[in-house]
């Protein structure tokens, strides 16, 4: 009687115990199926979805991320196939309890699905099988699934009603458009991704993931990328429809719509779904490059950029798209072993034709020559590539912004190009020099642009300069007029108040800045009404400091610009010298100056060229009021090493920047 009292009890508390499911079922990895007949070829792989879908978080079952299982499964088959013992393998490479595997097979209008669920041991746990039409083949996973749960169902509630909420239609068409667009998705196809979920989306209109991926495809392609419209509109429908997802895409899709608009909080919306979900490829992948292009907003260190997608690489090395980024940052910050590591996988993932244009970078270190030449001629990638370069010019204590200058030159005469290419390399030039303080050669540059278009004067970068103190107050005058000269277009005279802001708070003078914003918040036009509020609102916080609340001005600072957001546009290209001067705030003050370090070391992009030597001449300031005085004197050597050939005028900042280091090096010898 005890014993019968005993195991009624064990037999009422043993879900307590051992959860809703049996133990080794807790943890499954869906593996690829078999398939036979027609129409059910993308199903092997398929199935690998709609199962680890149908599965995850019914009771105490977690399923093992899809893209996870399947590298591990390409790792060890052999001809596309795996017999039992390499299947089990699989599932404990993945840490996974127990494995799912089975097949598909269709004959005239009919699908038959079988799996067999496994522990890893090799102990057959359960075994499912559903045949019905075709054309209602997520009823059919459904009751795969519920026929398998039935076997290892535990607790005393019901089983939970299954539906593969993921994919959230019934239309077989959709679903095949689906999964071949998650194919080229995977190998950067971009324009072949496109038009399969493009299919998906036009098969089922309310398809959430296939709206979702369609927005991150745009988002890569030539012509629209990321930030534009249509990427922008196919996000917002994939939450629009979302209510129907499970709580782990519905999480991913918030933090992107974030991350779509620009706004910093998509940082942390991700930070908190990669803790949820450590071993989700999508949401590491979606970290760094949230991280990648709200760089300027964060102060980020090279690891700090890199790490997300290090943990895509031991996840899925199959998810091309994460190789991207990381290609570019390495050389950035001239990383020639980071960008063969990552090369090597992107070469083994991507689409032959995207990876032809990322070999140049190879270049960069072998024959950098050649590369400037090279990325001339390659459209997307090159521009990326060169921009990186650009950046990573900046860096270098052996390369100069000149190196970028004598590409810009021999591309030039590129009968190629066009005359668009041919004016954003005039202006990029001009851009440069002024940032290396050769004023007067930028000047006749500019002089030629505004000749070319007197309605494109690149005002924003040319501010850059003016208000950093590189350019005088003549100059100055000369681009407010530019702007504001006929034909005038609706909303101007507002940006110029809000660069004529800058420009008197560059020098100190608020009173004169806080009139000129008020009478810019007063406008009745703007050009960008989304925006300007914020920006002109961190220029308040810059009087602020000026008037001596530096705290509140920091943090109305910090608030403007993070409300602006690091869209591509007018988000970064107004807003240097705003950043620039929120840096110098917190470097000035002992109890920030840590925070104004990291933003000075990396919070710039490539729209920042004018400010980035400047920089360097101020984080060399605070590195040695901090008593780092190797990191000063690199820094003081850098700005000499860029500011060199500066002009005339400008040389004292230079002479201050060499008696600083003659200052740290007799301090060094004593």
């Amino acid at each position: 009687l005890a014993l019968l009292v005993l195991g009624g009890v064990f037999w009422w508390i043993r879900p307590s115990i051992l959860g809703a499911v049996a133990p080794d079922a807790q943890v499954i990895a869906v593996l690829p199926f078999n398939t036979s007949g027609p129409g059910v070829e993308l199903l092997g792989e398929g199935m690998v979805d709609l199962i680890t879908t149908n599965l995850d978080a019914v009771g105490a079952i977690r399923t093992v991320d899809s893209r996870t299982v399947l590298h591990r499964w390409r790792q060890r088959a052999i001809d596309g196939s795996l017999d039992l013992e390499g299947a089990l393998a699989v599932g404990r490479d993945v840490e996974a309890g127990s494995i799912v595997w089975g097949s598909v097979v269709s004959v005239g209008a009919e699908v038959r699905l079988t799996a067999e669920l496994y522990s890893v041991k090799g102990l057959e746990l359960a075994r499912g099988r559903a045949e019905g039409p075709a054309d209602s083949l997520l009823a059919l996973v459904d009751s795969l699934g519920l026929d398998l749960l039935r076997k290892i169902w535990l607790a005393r509630e019901p089983i939970p009603n299954l539906r593969v909420s993921g994919i959230t239609t019934g239309s077989v068409d959709a679903i095949r458009a689906y999964l071949k667009g998650q194919q080229h998705y995977r190998r950067s196809d971009w324009d072949s991704a496109r038009v399969a979920f493009g299919e998906a989306v036009e098969a089922d209109s309310t398809f959430a993931l296939a709206h979702f991926r369609l927005g991150l495809a745009y988002g890569w392609s030539p012509g629209y990328g990321f930030g534009s419209s249509i990427a922008r509109r196919h996000g917002q429908l994939a939450l629009d429809y979302a209510d129907r997802l499970p709580p782990r895409e519905r999480m991913l899709m918030q933090a992107h719509a974030l991350f779509q608009d620009g706004k910093v909080e998509a940082h942390d919306s991700m930070k908190r779904y990669v803790a949820v979900y450590p071993d989700d490829p999508d949401g590491w992948y979606e970290l760094g490059d949230v991280r990648y292009h709200a760089l300027p907003l964060l102060d980020l260190t090279f690891e700090d950029l890199v790490g997300p997608f290090d943990r895509v690489l031991e996840l899925d090395p199959s998810l091309a798209p994460a190789m991207v980024h990381p290609l570019e940052l390495a050389v950035t910050y001239d990383d020639s072993a980071t960008f063969n590591r990552y090369f090597a996988k992107f070469e083994a993932a991507a689409d032959s034709s995207y990876v032809q244009p990322y070999s140049v970078g190879k270049l960069y270190w072998e024959n950098p020559d050649s590369f400037l030449i090279a990325i001339a001629n390659v459209e997307r990638a090159g521009a990326r590539l060169g921009g990186a370069a650009m950046m990573g010019s900046y860096r270098s204590s052996e390369k100069t912004p000149d190196f970028i200058l004598s590409g810009f030159r021999a591309a030039f005469q590129s009968p190629d190009l066009s005359d668009r290419d041919r004016y954003q390399m005039l202006a990029m030039s001009a851009r440069i020099l002024a940032s290396l303080g050769r004023l007067e050669e930028s000047a006749q540059l500019y002089d030629t642009l505004w000749a070319i278009d007197p309605n494109q004067p690149e005002a924003s970068e040319i501010m850059g300069a003016v208000i950093a103190g590189i350019a005088d107050s003549s100059f100055a005058a000369r681009v407010f007029s530019i702007m504001a000269s006929p034909p005038p277009i609706p909303g101007v005279d507002q940006l110029v108040q809000y660069f004529q802001a800058q420009y008197a708070l560059s020098r100190g003078r608020s009173v004169e800045a806080r009139r000129l914003v008020d009478q810019a918040l007063a406008a009745d036009t703007s050009m960008f009404p989304n925006l300007m509020p914020h920006l002109l609102s961190a220029e308040q916080g810059w009087a602020d400091i000026i008037d001596g609340d530096t705290v509140g001005g920091i943090e109305k600072m910090k608030a403007g610009l993070n409300e602006a957001g690091y869209g591509p546009g007018p988000q970064m290209d107004y807003s240097h010298a705003l950043r620039f001067a929120l840096s110098s705030a917190l470097a000035a003050r002992p109890e920030t100056r840590q925070e104004g370090i990291r933003r000075l070391r990396s919070s710039y992009w490539f729209g920042d060229v004018l400010i980035i030597p400047l920089a360097y001449f101020l984080l060399g300031q605070a590195l040695e009021a901090e008593g780092d005085a190797a990191g000063a004197a690199r820094a003081y050597a850098q700005f000499i090493h860029l500011w060199e050939n500066a002009d005339p005028e400008l040389q004292p900042r230079v002479e201050s920047a060499r008696r600083a280091l003659q200052r740290l090096s007799a301090e060094d010898v004593n």
